[in-house]
């Protein structure tokens, strides 16, 4: 296996599975809606029996309290799914990193870091320090935030993102407002506020997360990878 082979894979894996996370979401509220509907046409008929005068069941104790709740379901739906694809995001962004240096060690020089004697003679096998100094570079692609990203794509790979890619904006908010769903119950927090740069005004105000906007954001992270993808074979003339 070559190099073009191994990114041609991720690049077929990460577009095929975020295509998935949408077709979930979309399988998920067909489903509740159906389910919805057709306990709607049981309890509109003659033999509905009200829920109070109705034997314990395993229907009762989960069933009815689910559809009860649909309105919540049918909203975090989009949410959960959201948070899917940047979990996707960021996988991808360690998966083609780890590959491409596994391929091209070279890119990991660097006379700023090094490796102490203590450290090195616990390996063995030259190939087992090897991927142990690309786990540690590679780690970074998957907690540091969008911004910090963009600045080592730059740094590292001359990949300007902000003049180049073309939805740069929209998938940087869409990683801003995945953090907030997380970590603010996707109301506007003060991060959120400064990153998007934003009026005072706007400080706990709730966003929406539907299906159009889960859409736009699967586009954007698919064109992300492409565009690294197509990138990176450009810049270090990887051929097909």
């Amino acid at each position: 296996m070559d190099l073009n082979s191994e990114i041609d894979k991720l690049l077929y894996y990460y577009n095929y599975h975020t295509t998935l996370v949408l077709e979930m979401n979309a399988a998920s509220n067909y489903f509740w809606k159906t389910q919805l509907a057709q306990l709607k046409s049981i309890e509109s008929g003659k033999d509905y029996i009200p829920v109070k005068e109705r034997k314990p069941d395993k229907y009762d104790k989960l069933g009815h309290s689910l559809f009860e709740k649909f309105d919540l379901i049918e909203e975090h739906i989009p949410k959960m799914s959201l948070i899917y694809l940047f979990s996707l995001f960021e996988a991808f962004n360690k998966d083609f990193f780890q590959t491409l240096y596994k391929y091209k060690p070279e890119l990991m020089k660097s006379k700023k870091k090094q490796l102490n004697y203590e450290l090195i003679l616990k390996f063995s096998d030259i190939n087992d320090l090897h991927e142990y100094i690309i786990q540690n570079e590679v780690n970074q692609y998957g907690y540091l935030d969008i911004d910090t990203i963009v600045q080592l794509l730059k740094d590292k790979f001359n990949i300007n993102l902000k003049e180049e890619f073309e939805y740069w904006e929209q998938l940087r908010e869409n990683y801003y407002r995945r953090n907030i769903i997380v970590h603010n119950d996707g109301k506007i927090s003060s991060v959120y506020l400064k990153k998007l740069v934003l009026s005072d005004k706007e400080i706990n105000k709730e966003l929406k997360c539907d299906d159009n906007y889960l859409g736009e954001c699967c586009r954007n992270i698919q064109s992300y990878i492409s565009f690294i993808y197509s990138s990176i074979k450009k810049k270090f003339k990887i051929m097909d």
